[in-house]
């Protein structure tokens, strides 16, 4: 799902690939969300003389889709409370609401097929930023590696680096003041709230451009997932005592 630390689980699964893979024989990078696309750029990889393919996108094609499904390929869905990933694009991306709830729905429609398979992985974000080593030594299982604590570890410190670097160049980017900034800098430190539910005040980034109004109409509609997820179905925002 967009904005749900799919690009940690991407870079994560390439860390480990690399344990195993020459680099140059690994196949990587991120799709896109056009089908046809997609598909060119599989079967070029297919094709290809890498060992290895690994990749990212928020939407799948349907021969992807139907690699995933029928076990071909392994596939790590993550995914957080759709009304964040709705404020979060609106917020980094600039979307407006509506651009921003499709984008979010499409992703929703693959959580319904993935969350029904035996073959892929589901992520919560919540669960990965309260416990990243776990996840990923979950990510490290799920792609068979036997490897030690230490080198779970090692492969987790990068990755979390690289994460805490583009988190903070994006909120750089968007933040309100120079405090604001400042508290940017701390990397995941400036997490304060819970990572799928309310900010607290000093995070308060995340729910600035959703209003009330929006809150309410996209728990209304996107109350299936929020069920199925375990989300709050309250329509009155998080930042709001009821």
């Amino acid at each position: 799902m967009t904005r749900s630390a799919s690009r940690w689980s991407y870079e994560t699964c390439h860390a480990f690939e690399s344990l195993r893979t020459p680099t140059e024989l690994i196949w990587d990078g991120y799709l896109g969300e056009d089908d046809d696309y997609m598909d060119a750029c599989l079967a070029h990889a297919l094709k290809a003389e890498q060992n290895a393919v690994v990749v990212s996108s928020h939407s799948l094609s349907k021969r992807l889709v139907r690699m995933v499904l029928n076990g071909l390929a392994k596939n790590v869905y993550t995914y957080r409370d759709p009304r964040d990933s709705i404020a979060s694009i609106m917020r980094i991306a600039s979307d407006e609401y509506e651009a921003a709830f499709t984008k979010v729905y499409t992703s929703l429609l693959l959580f319904d097929l993935f969350s029904g398979d035996k073959y892929s992985l589901l992520l919560a974000y919540s669960d990965i930023m309260d416990d990243p080593i776990g996840m990923t030594a979950k990510i490290s299982k799920y792609l068979d590696f036997g490897l030690t604590d230490e080198e779970i570890r090692a492969v987790h410190l990068n990755t979390q680096k690289l994460a805490i670097e583009r988190r903070n160049e994006q909120r750089r980017r968007t933040a309100h003041s120079t405090l604001d900034a400042e508290k940017m800098d701390a990397g995941f430190e400036s997490m304060k709230g819970e990572a799928t539910s309310a900010p607290k005040i000093d995070n308060p980034w995340r729910y600035s451009v959703l209003n009330e109004d929006q809150y309410a109409e996209a728990t209304h509609r996107l109350r299936p997932w929020l069920l199925k997820m375990n989300f709050s179905l309250s329509p009155i925002p998080p930042w709001r005592p009821e």
